[in-house]
C-alpha cells in the first residue's frame, strides 16, 4: 500500500505541473508573441509583461500562455514559436533592438526543460540542413553541441513575472491596423498565419510548420 501511495505520488509530481499547462516565451515584441498565440484552439489567456531570472539574467519582454493541454501542447507551442523567431539573432528580433528583446524560452518544470533543449537541438540541425528523415533526434550520432552555439535562443529557469499596463495586453486585438503596419515594416512574420501540421507519432516539436496562403 505504502508502495502504492509513493508510486501515486511520483506520478503527480511528474504530471502536476504539466497539467497545469503555463509556458512563457521570449521573441522580440510582446504584442507578436501575444499574436502568434492567440485565438487558437486550446489558449486559454495570454498575459503580456516582462520576466527578468535573476540579475544575471537579462530583463525581457515575454507573453505567458495559459493553454488547455488536452487540445493543444507544449510541443505544438515550441514548433509554432521556433517558425516566428529569428533563432540566430541574440541581440533582439527584427528590427526591434536590445537585451529586451533577445529570444529565450523560460522554463518551469524538468520536463519542460527537455522539451525547450530537445526542439533547440532539433532546429539546430534544421538550420544546418541536416537530414532526419527516417531519424529521430534521439538516435541520431551527430553532434549537436557545436550546432546550438549558432543559436541564440536561450532556455532560462523562469523568475517573477510582471505584467505590462493594460494597454499592452491585446494590443493586436485593440489597435489592428496600428499593429499589423507595425509588424509589417518591422519585418516580423504574420505568426496569426503559421499552422501546425499533424504531428502523428511525434514526440517533440521537430515538425516544419506550413504558412496558409
Amino acid at each position: 500500500m505504502i508502495k502504492n501511495l509513493l508510486m501515486a505520488l511520483m506520478m503527480f509530481s511528474i504530471s502536476g505541473p504539466l497539467l497545469a499547462a503555463q509556458a512563457i516565451f521570449a521573441g522580440g515584441s510582446f504584442w507578436v508573441m501575444e499574436a502568434l498565440f492567440a485565438e487558437r484552439e486550446g489558449i486559454k489567456q495570454l498575459d503580456v509583461g516582462w520576466i527578468q531570472s535573476s540579475r544575471q539574467h537579462t530583463r525581457r519582454q515575454v507573453v505567458r500562455v495559459e493553454y488547455d493541454a488536452k487540445l493543444i501542447g507544449y510541443g505544438d507551442l515550441l514548433t509554432l514559436y521556433w517558425a516566428a523567431v529569428d533563432a540566430k539573432d541574440g541581440q533582439g528580433q527584427y528590427c526591434d533592438r536590445g537585451a529586451e528583446f533577445s529570444p529565450a524560452l523560460y522554463v518551469q518544470t524538468p520536463l519542460q526543460q527537455r522539451w525547450a533543449q530537445q526542439s533547440r537541438a532539433q532546429q539546430a540541425l534544421i538550420l544546418e540542413g541536416s537530414k532526419l528523415e527516417g531519424s529521430t533526434l534521439g538516435s541520431s550520432k551527430l553532434d549537436t553541441s557545436k550546432l546550438e552555439r549558432k543559436l541564440a535562443v536561450r532556455i532560462l529557469p523562469v523568475g517573477d513575472f510582471i505584467p505590462a499596463q493594460a494597454r499592452h495586453q491585446h494590443y493586436h486585438r485593440q489597435h489592428p491596423w496600428l499593429y499589423a503596419n507595425y509588424r509589417r515594416r518591422c519585418g516580423y512574420p504574420a505568426g496569426e498565419k503559421l499552422t501546425v501540421p499533424a504531428r502523428a507519432n511525434v514526440p517533440f516539436a521537430t515538425t516544419a510548420l506550413s504558412a496558409q496562403q
